[in-house]
């Protein structure tokens, strides 16, 4: 569909002052509506990060306790100063530390490189699957024997997606890489 034929008679100018007219009155409404979020986030911010400092107060207590006492160093130490934690919290605790282990794992192996890249790629994967098991197990709070017959289909049902999607996207790329060879 061409110009009307009113904003022919009119020239570039004032069709360039009628656009500029509509461009600051849509950022005039979206800088309205960013000081409304931006106000809002800045009231409700304080109240979490405080909810979230004393969160992190209680956690780094605990592990001052167990330092202090001298009781994270051995097996039984640990096991008994987990006791102490509370019981909600301790696999979240357990899940984060075994997550950072299995992330720190992949990361050191890219970054010191001392193994062949194909072995290197090995362990990641392996890595990542016993991540995802853990993110399972720890923080779902998900595990076979104590799981509905839902939830396992369910739990199913996603590694099979999980498993389309990924090894559709290696195929993508194996095939484009291929191509691009040729």
């Amino acid at each position: 569909m061409g110009p009307s034929p009113e904003d022919t008679d009119r020239g570039p100018r004032s069709q360039l002052t009628d656009i500029g007219r509509s461009l600051r009155s849509h950022l005039t409404d979206i800088g309205r509506s960013l000081g409304f979020h931006l106000g809002r986030i800045g009231r409700e911010l304080p109240g979490q990060l405080e909810r979230i400092g004393r969160g992190l107060l209680s956690l780094l207590t605990h592990i001052g306790r167990g330092l202090r006492s001298g009781a994270v160093g051995t097996h039984r130490g640990v096991r008994s100063y987990l006791a102490g934690i509370d019981r909600d919290l301790r696999p979240y605790l357990i899940g984060f530390a075994l997550a950072l282990i299995l992330t720190g794992i992949p990361f050191a192996l890219v970054a010191i490189n001392p193994l062949s890249k194909s072995t290197t790629l090995i362990i990641i994967g392996v890595a990542a699957a016993i991540q995802v098991l853990v993110h399972l197990r720890y923080f779902l709070h998900l595990d076979l024997t104590s799981t509905p017959r839902e939830n396992l289909v369910a739990i199913v049902f996603t590694a099979i997606l999980i498993f389309l999607m990924v090894g559709g996207s290696f195929w993508i790329m194996f095939d484009l890489h291929n191509r691009m060879a040729m």
